[in-house]
């Protein structure tokens, strides 16, 4: 049986400058982020559960409290980070992330397309930080109308997974008398 040879990406420059559209675009993504994140935080505090799932067949992540509350919302993964290896990686590039929830990641590869931001559609990217994952999240959010991105840790990897229809799917328990 033949073996298909993987066809070679073209050369992609991740430091290319930016046009003042995109400088725009991406100041405003970064305020977004910001904005959206605290409030992730402060109306469903997404900071302090104690498991959580996400299902790729249903696209729902589920956050379990301790207090017997659970937090449900549709998602979509955007891309993986590599703390050990300095690495990002889009969803739309991961064979281990089913096709249907690479949906959001394929927008942000869009927007890199119409402003020819390399570090976009380059399916595997060096990342050098925290900030930088924050950054490529806050472009993500943008280019999805998400309200924001949760971090889930599965291993080494940390995935981040835009967030859209956020629900309680089960109220806290109520203290015994």
């Amino acid at each position: 049986m033949p073996t298909r040879k993987k066809k070679a990406e073209p050369k992609i420059d991740l430091d290319a400058p930016l046009s003042p559209e995109a400088d725009k675009y991406l100041a405003a993504a970064t305020a977004e982020f910001n904005t959206k994140q605290a409030a992730l935080r402060k109306d469903w505090r997404l900071d302090s559960y104690k498991q959580w799932g996400f299902d790729q067949f249903s696209g729902v992540l589920n956050l379990d409290f301790k207090n017997g509350a659970q937090f449900s919302a549709d998602g979509q993964i955007l891309g993986s980070y590599s703390a050990d290896g300095h690495s990002w990686e889009w969803a739309w590039n991961n064979p281990n992330v089913e096709a249907a929830m690479t949906r959001d990641s394929k927008l942000v590869k869009k927007v890199g397309k119409r402003f020819g931001i390399g570090y976009l559609v380059a399916g595997m990217i060096p990342a050098p930080g925290e900030e930088f994952v924050s950054y490529l999240c806050a472009i993500g959010i943008k280019a999805t109308d998400s309200i924001g991105v949760f971090r889930g840790k599965a291993g080494p990897i940390d995935v981040m997974i835009t967030l859209k229809n956020a629900r309680w799917t089960k109220k806290a328990a109520s203290p015994r008398k």
